[in-house]
């Protein structure tokens, strides 16, 4: 199980640093940092999806939870929404490191 969490997480990560390179390449073209916020980003791949979970939040679990929260997340940038899980995975499922051995020859 830990295998597919870094997996997804290590694919998280990877797509943020597209998108984070994307922003940097357009700080350089054009000497300003406007990074795409997540809502651009989901918007452009999928816009229906987008408001059918507007719709489904807002009807079936609550309206509060679509506009003040949701919206805000929609609004951060995206390499940031999409990369802090990613590194909080592979940060909780990297490998442990063992403490040394019981023979030690020091």
């Amino acid at each position: 199980m830990r295998t597919v969490f870094r997996a997804v997480g290590w694919t998280l990560t990877g797509i943020a640093a597209v998108l984070l390179a994307r922003d940097l390449f357009d700080l350089l073209s054009e000497g300003r940092f406007e990074p795409l916020s997540l809502g651009f980003v989901w918007n452009t791949l999928n816009s229906s999806s987008l408001q059918l979970a507007e719709a489904g939040v807002s009807r079936y679990l609550h309206p509060w939870l679509w506009h003040p929260v949701i919206v805000t997340l929609l609004l951060w940038p995206a390499f940031a929404v999409i990369g802090t899980p990613g590194v909080l995975l592979l940060l909780t499922t990297r490998p442990r490191r063992r403490r040394g051995s019981v023979f030690r020859s020091d």
